[in-house]
């Protein structure tokens, strides 16, 4: 009922940070009118626009893929619908909790019961979070390479975020290799916090959970034994968050193509949204609303004359119409287990 409650409170906050965002926007916005903005949505290219929704799913299908992959070579393949709905609760509750951190533990849940070991759990998703932050660092060195000129389009404000983005990344790829390579780590942490809500009398039976711990410590050394020679499992995963970032990256560049975009600034417009990923990283703010929507107006300034207008239909595909399908999918998978649980024990009676 807690995790319930808190869950709910940080989905309000979520709701008013995207209202305060929107109503800054609209009413800020020397280039937004609301004719404006749906003569340009009215007007844009089919073609684009269904390549725009195409690369939303994209982002949703190259996850579901990585997890099938990963799961795969522990010995524990699930078909492919069902690793889209580890991506999707992923997706989800990444983006309506501080710093993502909902979307594991919900992904986790959903792995968990449809038989994946705990151990072999931890380790794919751990693998997977931490391929899919070394795919943005690698998709930052590449904007730097191909246009370093477009990062000095940004403001000193939008130039700090970036900066202390890529150095965020960093450091959560440094903690999660030591968190898949040593296993000890994870045993001492959940020690240390099983021993404690004992202290606090908010859990009981705390030898039995200790043992339960270390008897998962063994299996997680297992499947990092058992992965030491699957580099190119990684090399393909790796591949694989990339093409999931590219689709990310890819609906903004689509809907500027739909709105009149010119082709020939099809790079530029790619690594300035490169940036913009990259910024956004930096504040934990649920689905970095007002950040990511901030390092937008602020990168393409120069690029996009209804700079407003195009972010909030690019925005509206990659985040908004995202999170109300992958939020839809988590819930339709919850309904199903539930009836499937439910006919299983009538079955049993």
């Amino acid at each position: 009922m807690k995790g319930g409650k808190k869950r709910f409170l940080w989905f309000i906050v979520f709701l008013v940070l995207i209202g305060v965002t929107l109503y800054a926007m609209m009413s800020g916005a020397t280039d937004f009118t609301a004719e404006r903005f749906w003569e340009l949505l009215s007007g844009a290219n089919p073609w684009y626009m269904v390549g725009a929704l195409l690369s939303m799913g994209g982002f949703v299908f190259f996850e579901a893929w990585s997890l099938w992959r990963l799961a795969q070579f522990f010995g524990h393949k699930r078909s492919v619908g069902r690793n889209v709905i580890y991506s999707a609760a992923d997706i989800y509750f990444s983006a309506i909790t501080p710093s993502a951190s909902g979307g594991q533990p919900a992904s986790a849940m959903f792995m968990m019961r449809d038989g994946i070991p705990g151990a072999v759990t931890a380790m794919c998703l751990l693998l997977n979070v931490m391929l899919y932050t070394v795919s943005i660092l690698i998709i930052g060195v590449l904007c730097f390479i191909l246009c370093p000129g477009v990062f000095f389009t940004f403001g000193v404000p939008s130039r700090l975020l970036i900066i202390i983005g890529f150095g965020i990344q960093a450091l959560v790829v440094v903690g999660l290799l030591l968190l898949v390579l040593k296993e000890q780590i994870i045993l001492r942490l959940a020690s240390f916090f099983i021993r404690l809500l004992h202290k606090l009398h908010l859990m009981k039976d705390v030898e039995k959970r200790l043992a339960s711990v270390e008897r998962m410590a063994t299996e997680y050394r297992a499947c990092i034994q058992a992965f030491r020679g699957g580099g190119w499992t990684v090399f393909r995963v790796l591949i694989l968050n990339l093409m999931q970032r590219f689709c990310n990256i890819g609906v903004t560049l689509f809907v500027y193509l739909a709105t009149g975009g010119s082709l020939s600034r099809w790079l530029e417009v790619f690594v300035t949204q490169g940036y913009v990923v990259l910024g956004s990283n930096a504040v934990p703010i649920p689905g970095a609303v007002g950040v990511a929507d901030y390092l937008f107006l602020d990168g393409f300034e120069e690029i996009i004359v209804d700079t407003t207008c195009v972010e909030l239909i690019s925005r509206s595909i990659s985040f908004y119409i995202c999170l109300v399908v992958c939020g839809s999918v988590t819930l339709g998978a919850v309904f199903y287990d539930m009836l499937k649980k439910r006919k299983r024990r009538k079955n049993e009676q």
